[in-house]
């Protein structure tokens, strides 16, 4: 069976890691299969959201590497990280639809790259996010020292970073890193309901808003009002605009076609 399992279903692409006697750790296969689904929404797309999730009693713990394999790739390291992990994540952050995580229980080193590439992220109440870099002495990889850094602060990345510290789920939550806990039997759930919410909205103007977010941790807020103007002017021009302001007036719910 494949390491990663791929559901379409009403508007909502499910990626399933489906390595649980690993904890779901991020194999070649896994990352090529996740790029090839990726890429295929970029040229043709089909969906209007992601959902990824994962098997077992794990998220993700991070690169399936062993001892002689970290050792092995003291050479190559840079470029198979440019070439295979980066990839994968500014696709996460690229797709113009939103990327939801529900993440089930640790997520670690790559796999908690993921979950900060993603936009909406549901966490169960026994999960937990490591960073365990510096312990083997390595350093963050992943984007995780830009996307972390701008989510909860300099200071506390550089303590849990250095440190190798752990975070629970309710500090998760009260650092602004997920948007909601959730008891571990309904995570699942929750995640496929809020899925399929997005799935039905204004997928364009929900592209373009994700768009707006990553670029504003590095614009100006000069730079930031003249996207949101342009990103509005595009807006305005969708069908789902059309239909919202209609339903709008008409004191109904708008049934957006995504386009």
């Amino acid at each position: 069976m494949s390491d990663l399992l791929v559901n379409r279903e009403s508007g909502v692409l499910t990626l399933t890691l489906n390595r649980p006697d690993r904890l779901n750790a991020l194999s070649a296969d896994m990352r090529e299969i996740m790029m090839a689904e990726l890429s295929r929404e970029f040229q043709a797309p089909e969906v209007r959201a992601i959902l990824i999730n994962a098997k077992g009693r794990g998220f993700c713990s991070g690169g399936d590497v062993g001892l002689e394999t970290m050792l092995a790739r003291r050479d190559h390291i840079e470029t198979q990280i440019l070439n295979g992990l980066n990839r994968m994540i500014l696709a996460l952050r690229d797709i113009p639809v939103p990327v939801v995580a529900a993440v089930n229980g640790p997520a670690a080193g790559a796999g908690f790259s993921v979950v900060l590439a993603s936009d909406i992220v549901l966490m169960a109440r026994s999960a937990r996010f490591h960073l365990s870099f510096s312990k083997i002495g390595a350093v963050l990889d992943g984007g995780m020292s830009s996307l972390l850094t701008h989510r909860i602060g300099a200071s506390r990345t550089a303590a849990l970073a250095m440190l190798g510290g752990t975070i629970d789920a309710a500090t998760a939550r009260e650092w602004g890193l997920i948007h909601e806990v959730t008891e571990d039997e309904v995570l699942q759930e929750t995640a496929r309901n809020l899925a399929h919410r997005l799935a039905t909205g204004p997928t364009v103007a929900l592209g373009m808003i994700k768009r707006q977010i990553a670029a504003a941790q590095t614009a100006s807020l000069d730079e930031s009002l003249r996207i949101e103007a342009a990103f509005q002017g595009k807006a305005f021009k969708t069908r789902d605009f059309e239909e919202g302001v209609t339903a709008f007036a008409e004191s109904r719910k708008p049934v957006f076609e995504g386009r």
